[in-house]
C-alpha cells in the first residue's frame, strides 16, 4: 500500500497554486494517502494572504533517503482521458475514440480554478458548444465565480450556451444539477468517474483536462484540443 506519494516539480514559478492543488488532490487516485509538493515562496505568499500571518515550512532532509525516485518529463506526454469506471483507467487521447458525449462539465472543487476557466474560454470565445450538448461550468469559489465576471469569461460562457452554477460538487456525486440519464456519456474535468457516481448506473463518464473539455463541446465528441488550433 502507498503510504505516501511526494511530488516535486522544477522551477518554483513554473506551477501555479492551482496546479499544485489538482496534483495533489490526483495523488490519492493514483494509490496514495497523500499528495506532498514541498513548499516555496510562491506557496509562502499564498499562505500569508490567506491566514494574515506566515507559517512555519517544513522540508526534507537535505540527506534524506527516498524508497523510490520518478522523473518524468511532463512535456512529452499527450492530453490524457480517464475512462470509465476509474480515473487511474487512463489512455492517451491518440488513443481514445471520437466517442459522443451529451455533457461537459468544466469545473467543481477540483479543476474550478480560474486558470482553468480562461483556458478553456480560449476555446469557446465566438464560438457555441454542438447541437443537443449541455455544458455546465461551476465555480469552485465564490471568490472565482466574482473574478470570471470582472475578466468577461462569464460572458463567453454565457454566449457559447452553457449553463453556470453557483460553487457547488452537484453532478460531479450525482448530486443535483446534471445528472447523467440512462447510457449518456459525460467529460468531465472532475477528479473521479466511477460507475453509477454521476447518475444512472448505464452511464458512462470520461475525465479530461479543461482544455480537452472546452474543445470536446465544440465538435460533440471527445476531441483533441490541438486539432482546433
Amino acid at each position: 500500500m502507498k503510504a505516501l506519494l511526494c511530488t516535486h516539480y522544477g522551477p518554483p514559478d513554473e506551477l501555479s497554486l492551482a496546479d499544485r492543488f489538482t496534483v495533489c488532490n490526483m495523488a490519492i487516485e493514483a494509490g496514495a494517502k497523500a499528495g506532498i509538493m514541498e513548499a516555496d515562496a510562491k506557496v509562502a505568499e499564498f499562505v500569508a494572504q490567506r491566514a494574515g500571518k506566515r507559517g512555519v515550512i517544513h522540508k526534507s532532509d537535505p540527506d534524506a533517503d527516498y524508497a523510490r525516485v520518478l522523473e518524468i518529463d511532463v512535456t512529452r506526454i499527450e492530453p490524457q482521458i480517464s475512462h470509465p469506471y476509474l480515473p487511474s483507467n487512463v489512455k492517451p487521447i491518440s488513443e481514445t475514440e471520437k466517442i459522443h458525449i451529451d455533457q461537459v462539465v468544466i469545473g467543481s472543487c477540483t479543476n474550478g480554478r480560474i486558470e482553468d476557466f480562461r483556458a478553456a474560454a480560449r476555446f469557446l470565445k465566438g464560438k457555441s458548444v454542438a447541437p443537443y450538448l449541455r455544458l455546465i461550468v461551476i465555480p469552485a469559489t465564490q471568490e472565482i465565480y466574482l473574478q470570471m465576471m470582472k475578466e468577461g469569461i462569464l460572458e463567453i460562457f454565457l454566449s457559447a450556451g452553457a449553463t453556470i452554477s453557483p460553487p457547488t460538487c452537484g453532478p460531479c456525486i450525482g448530486g443535483h444539477m446534471g445528472i447523467l440519464a440512462e447510457n449518456e456519456v459525460g467529460l468531465y474535468t472532475t477528479n473521479r468517474n466511477f460507475k453509477g457516481r454521476n447518475g444512472h448506473p448505464t452511464s458512462r463518464v470520461f475525465l479530461s483536462s479543461p482544455m480537452v473539455a472546452a474543445a470536446s463541446a465544440l465538435t460533440g465528441v471527445i476531441t483533441d484540443p490541438r486539432s482546433l488550433n
